[in-house]
């Protein structure tokens, strides 16, 4: 602020009569728009929202670290295993599956419908 500006202030703060001018008007309308109380309320559980979602987001982060951390010593543990027990992979043990086609449409419709009536009527507004 330059002295002209607090000499304004200074006069329009003691509520001098002899300011005139577009400065002062100005000046005048500032200071009294500056002396009203806002009018705003907030809710009475607001801090305790603002509180929640931080608290949320703090152990949404620490959940993706702790789930990439499981994800990658899952993939060491298998290499590791592979390497030790000299793994060769075999679909033999699933040749009984052939015999069953209906069987396992059945299993796998059934398994979607369930999972489309849980998102649809027990748990309709859940995210996951």
């Amino acid at each position: 602020m330059t002295t002209k500006d607090e000499e304004l202030q200074n006069q329009i703060e003691q509520a001098s009569s002899s300011i005139d001018g577009v400065d002062a008007y100005a000046y005048k309308k500032v200071f009294d728009a500056l002396k009203q109380e806002p009018d705003f309320h907030l809710p009475i559980n607001f801090a305790d929202r603002v509180i929640q979602k931080i608290e949320a987001k703090k152990e949404s982060s620490n959940d993706f670290v702790w789930f990439g951390l499981g994800i990658l010593l899952f993939i060491v543990a298998t290499i590791v295993a592979i390497l030790l027990t000299n793994f060769k992979l075999n679909f033999g043990a699933l040749k009984f599956i052939t015999g069953y086609p209906g069987l396992i449409i059945f299993g796998i419709s059934f398994i979607l419908a369930l999972q489309w009536m849980d998102k649809k009527f027990v748990h309709p507004k859940a995210t996951f």
